[in-house]
């Protein structure tokens, strides 16, 4: 599985971590699966609903888990809605993750 970068971020879904720099951020793991599933599709517009789906896909949960789980992926990220430069809200449809994104060959390594 591909490891992507962006900004000072390396995000190693198959290691389930994001680090800024060498340092490991800490995020819950539907918050971790929230923002993989932002990069991955990064192309296009995450319909919330699809998000629901591919973040919880065998429980109901309401919309205020996916909009906490973004927040939450926010403020980890140093962004925020009126600036932002990696989670864009798109309103009334779901979110964008909008900064460059790097993908590079799992290393294998640590």
């Amino acid at each position: 599985m591909p490891v992507y970068e962006f900004s000072s971020f390396r995000l190693e879904p198959d290691k389930c971590r994001l680090l800024q720099g060498a340092e490991p951020v800490p995020l819950t793991a539907k918050a971790f699966d929230t923002l993989v599933a932002l990069v991955e599709n990064r192309d296009r517009v995450m319909e919330k609903g699809d998000l629901l789906r591919e973040v919880w896909p065998d429980t109901i949960v309401e919309e205020s888990n996916l909009s906490q789980n973004v927040f939450m992926l926010r403020k980890a990220l140093g962004d925020s809605p009126e600036g932002a430069r990696f989670i864009a809200t798109i309103p009334k449809r779901g979110y964008r993750f909008v900064a460059d994104v790097r993908v590079m060959p799992d290393d294998g390594g640590a």
